[in-house]
């Protein structure tokens, strides 16, 4: 009987880890990279000029450092509470990155070896940085499968209920592609007078997007077979001297969650005068209300704040987006999830964008 050859031991599982903790391991390798590439021409090439096959190497090393950058703002327990499977998706971004960084490790080692010094290809100078990249590798993928930022994998909507001044769970509804909001013909007699107009010019009709959870609505101009929702309307809003256009679609993925009137302006055991008292002020406080928040403000880490993240008109958000997030550019996860255009381009050219920078 022939002598059983043992096999080796089977590896523990790498260490558990979070994204914002990747993204701190995964930069302090990109850091060695770099400083090694440094001490490389640094040995072999200084003070002769360094080759472009060998200086290329700087920018893309720049490049993921940036993308580093970005992902490091981000507030992985906050986008956990708008999008599904957050961390599967932010992990994404990752595996990308440490793939390149393997690439560049490698390339670097290569043509050094190849160039100046024959025993780089023994010596292996990236050895250990490619073994740590290939662990965190590792680690990374197993994100997913812990959830750290959401272990009970509970969707946005159900993780918390609706509260004045927080994103209504109809918001989240819409942004994770479950929208429930119900569609009515809004009366000619509601239609601002440029509605009205664009209603002579194109024709069609004005729908109101009401949403399922509490009293937000809004409208849309619908005037033909393809566009007749709010996700494929072609209507486009923008105000004068602010940079952003963006449609109705987006307004109902930032909305606020808005109390019914019953509950606004009180409860069945007031007085009917107090009741028809607060009535007549609603026109005027509603002015007061905030009924959107800023998702990539939320997504960055900020609280919902009324006048900072969180806002009573349209006009009002678009300005504070045009203030503040045309520059820099938003972390590509906000980009990409929340369908931004940058001067009308998307990464994916045929996606339809909800907002656009200009």
């Amino acid at each position: 009987m022939a002598d059983l050859v043992p096999r080796p031991p089977t590896p523990p599982p790498p260490t558990p880890t979070t994204v914002p903790q990747a993204i701190a391991d995964i930069t302090a390798l990109l850091d060695e990279i770099s400083y090694k590439l440094q001490t490389l021409i640094g040995y072999y090439i200084h003070p002769e000029t360094t080759p472009t096959q060998i200086k290329a190497f700087e920018p893309r090393l720049l490049i993921l450092q940036e993308r580093l950058n970005a992902l490091s703002k981000l507030s992985y327990i906050h986008l956990s509470h708008l999008i599904d499977n957050s961390d599967q998706f932010s992990s994404q971004y990752l595996i990308s990155i440490i793939d390149q960084l393997l690439n560049a490790a490698l390339g670097i080692q290569k043509v050094f070896a190849d160039h100046y010094d024959p025993s780089l290809h023994k010596r292996l100078p990236f050895s250990t940085i490619w073994k740590t990249l290939e662990y965190r590798m590792e680690q990374v993928r197993l994100i997913p499968h812990r959830s750290p930022s959401n272990p009970r994998r509970i969707i946005p909507e159900e993780q918390r209920p609706n509260e004045i001044g927080r994103f209504c769970s109809g918001a989240l509804q819409m942004i994770n592609l479950r929208d429930k909001g119900k569609i009515s013909i809004v009366d000619r007699s509601n239609l601002s007078e440029a509605d009205q107009r664009k209603m002579r010019d194109f024709k069609g009709v004005f729908l109101d997007w009401e949403c399922p959870e509490c009293n937000f609505k809004v409208h849309f101009h619908v005037s033909s077979s393809t566009t007749s929702n709010i996700h494929s309307t072609d209507e486009i809003h923008q105000h004068d001297s602010i940079r952003v256009q963006y449609r109705s679609s987006f307004l109902a993925k930032s909305h606020l969650y808005l109390a019914p009137h019953s509950k606004t302006l009180g409860t069945s055991t007031r007085r009917e005068s107090v009741t028809v008292s607060l009535s007549k002020r609603a026109t005027a406080s509603r002015a007061l209300r905030p009924e959107y928040g800023c998702l990539f403000c939320y997504a960055l880490g900020k609280d919902l704040e009324f006048g900072r993240t969180t806002f009573a008109t349209q006009r009002h958000l678009a300005e504070h987006l045009s203030v503040r997030h045309r520059k820099p550019a938003l972390p590509s996860p906000l980009l990409h999830r929340f369908s931004v255009a940058i001067n009308g381009k998307m990464a994916q050219e045929r996606l339809r964008w909800d907002v656009n920078l200009l």
